[in-house]
């Protein structure tokens, strides 16, 4: 099995799970179209919900369960296989796979309809070493239990299935619920410190640039400064234009438009999409001042820029209508991470963003110049967030932790710098 991109005559890229004859197996592509195509999700949500069937198939081929059989009978997923299937979707599929190698090796105990939950547990060996991350788990089972539940009332609607109910009911007690659960290394920015130190390396004039030649210096340099004062996403910032970059007619200011719709235009491979709001967001001088010099004295170098409307593109050999990818941002960040000896990447540069604006609407705030809502309301709208998303309150609340952390901290250092003190005197009276 493997997931094949395709894109359709209208430009729209899409994705399709094929067998290992390459064709397209029916149900999970009906199931995808049906869900997500439908409801017009982005062509990398369809691909990831096809990422995690085709798992599920890996998981079901090798317990020797046949999903669409089993459900054509009315022969349901019984608990004790719903257990053993969500056990192996918490680890990396790599892991997976070594382990069910070993496992073909030695005998396990197969689970048949008759089974019961303490036989199931008898093949399952707890391994935390290959397990993969909480979100990835919680994603993985949530699309299980739909996807399996579907196939049972399509296939055999007269009879009441469970399936769903068990699958969640798996991801509740393991992971517990999504937001009461704070992941600090997910979330993990860079330190002021950390971040002057890349800002620093990635100076074109800097004797530490990892980069030869002078205009991938001046675009990788824009690349880092953008993520930085910006705080948009990965994505959102390979989908900028040069016609993006405007000047308001009003007050001479500058800013970018960042545009959240598909660019049915955009023939990468693996084309970048937004998962936030369309927005404007401004630009200061340094800035401005910053993207006229790369495009007007390194981005006009490039052969074949003209055909591209892209802000940032590859350099160094002719172009075919393609922005800059996915990948080579990603191998951006990888040459930065080895420079700096500590790990970069660019959304960690959106977290920092969202700490830097919280220490600033907190000092807004003191002076009585914002209030709380509005300053949560202004991130939404930078962040491009919708009102009923909950990430404004989220870094809201993981910048009020480690401030509280640090606080902690303080009045246990002022605590014992008061017993240390008092310790001293004791002993020089002891000792008179």
């Amino acid at each position: 099995m493997k997931v094949r991109k395709i894109q359709m005559s209208s430009g729209f890229k899409y994705a399709v799970l094929v067998d290992n004859t390459g064709m397209p197996m029916p149900y999970p592509n009906l199931f995808v179209t049906e869900h997500y195509f439908k409801t017009s999700e982005a062509s990398n949500t369809c691909k990831a919900v096809f990422d995690r069937l085709k798992y599920l198939y890996e998981i079901c081929n090798f317990l020797e369960i046949d999903l669409v059989h089993r459900s054509l009978r009315g022969e349901f997923l019984t608990k004790a296989e719903v257990s053993e299937i969500v056990h192996w979707a918490s680890y990396k599929v790599d892991s997976f796979r070594e382990k069910r190698e070993k496992l073909k090796q030695t005998k396990v105990v197969k689970i048949t309809k008759k089974s019961n939950l303490e036989a199931a547990r008898v093949s399952i060996v707890v391994d935390k070493d290959g397990w993969c991350d909480i979100d990835t788990t919680y994603n993985r089972i949530t699309t299980f239990s739909q996807y399996v539940s579907w196939l049972d009332k399509t296939l055999f609607p007269s009879k009441e299935s469970e399936t769903e109910i068990l699958f969640k009911s798996h991801r509740s007690r393991k992971i517990g619920r999504k937001k009461d659960t704070y992941d600090e290394e997910k979330y993990k920015s860079l330190s002021s410190a950390e971040m002057s130190v890349v800002l620093d390396i990635v100076r074109p004039d800097s004797p530490r640039n990892p980069w030869k030649r002078e205009s991938i210096q001046y675009r990788n340099h824009l690349i880092i400064h953008m993520y930085e004062a910006l705080g948009i996403r990965r994505g959102e910032l390979l989908k900028i234009r040069i016609d993006d970059v405007k000047t308001h007619p009003r007050n001479g200011r500058r800013y970018v438009t960042v545009r959240s719709e598909t660019d049915l235009e955009d023939n990468r491979a693996d084309r970048p999409e937004a998962k936030t709001l369309g927005r404007n967001i401004p630009m200061d001088k340094r800035l401005s001042d910053m993207f006229d010099d790369f495009v007007i004295y390194h981005r006009s170098n490039v052969k074949g820029v003209e055909k591209v409307p892209y802000l940032f593109v590859p350099h160094g050999y002719s172009l075919k209508k393609n922005g800059l990818s996915i990948s080579s941002v990603d191998k951006i960040m990888r040459e930065i991470s080895q420079s700096v000896n500590f790990n970069v990447h660019a959304h960690a540069l959106r977290h920092s963003w969202n700490d830097k604006y919280s220490e600033y609407a907190d000092r807004k705030i003191a002076e009585g110049r914002t209030t709380h809502n509005k300053a949560e309301s202004d991130r939404q709208k930078l962040m491009g967030w919708s009102e009923t998303s909950e990430m404004a309150k989220w870094y809201s609340q993981r910048y009020e932790r480690r401030r509280a952390f640090e606080v902690g901290l303080e009045l246990q250092e002022k605590g014992s710098a008061k017993i240390n003190k008092a310790t001293e005197a004791h002993d020089e009276d002891v000792n008179y």
